[in-house]
């Protein structure tokens, strides 16, 4: 890789540049990544979290001290209140925290139109300090009332119009050197 330094101006320019040939560098690189798309529809009715199918993903680190990135974006609709946990394995890890009888959670969700669709992202940087397949996954639920529905991927009302919306959904992981 010809490298040029400019001595006067301090100006660096490489004429091609690989990530992967980088070196001296230990932490902050990407080592891996593994993505998983929602392209179906589902509905969950349940006052307990559920997993959301096809929303996980599984990673190995190489290391037990890497962290992992995890990004999902979740297209959602309520027929009233719905609410979705990110999970490592069984164990929520990101979530807001508990006050009384209110229900902490990841996403909280609710759709005021029956032909609504919302798109919900986050970023989170885990440490889950092992180096065994660990699985990340969303999780839904609508405490308040086992009658309320949430669905992903489409809108309450799912009639064939033109304006009735079918979005997809993505949950990523990323290992990144510590």
């Amino acid at each position: 890789m010809p490298v040029t330094i400019n001595g006067t101006s301090g100006l660096v320019t490489a004429t091609t540049f690989s990530g992967s040939s980088l070196s001296g560098i230990d932490t902050g690189k990407i080592l891996q990544v593994v993505q998983t798309t929602k392209t179906d529809t589902q509905s969950i009715q349940s006052q307990t979290f559920t997993d959301i199918s096809g929303m996980s993903v599984t990673i190995t680190p190489t290391s037990a001290s890497s962290k992992i990135l995890v990004m999902f974006s979740i297209s959602v609709t309520t027929s009233s209140y719905g609410m979705i946990n990110l999970v490592r394995g069984s164990t929520d890890i990101f979530k807001g925290n508990s006050a009384g009888s209110r229900v902490n959670c990841t996403v909280a969700a609710i759709t005021q139109n029956s032909y609504e669709c919302e798109t919900y992202s986050h970023t989170f940087l885990d440490s889950p300090n092992t180096t065994s397949a660990t699985t990340y996954k969303l999780q839904a639920a609508t405490p308040h009332q086992a009658s309320y529905t949430i669905m992903f991927n489409r809108a309450t009302t799912d009639t064939d119009y033109n304006y009735v919306p079918r979005p997809v959904s993505s949950i990523t992981v990323m290992e990144v050197a510590a």
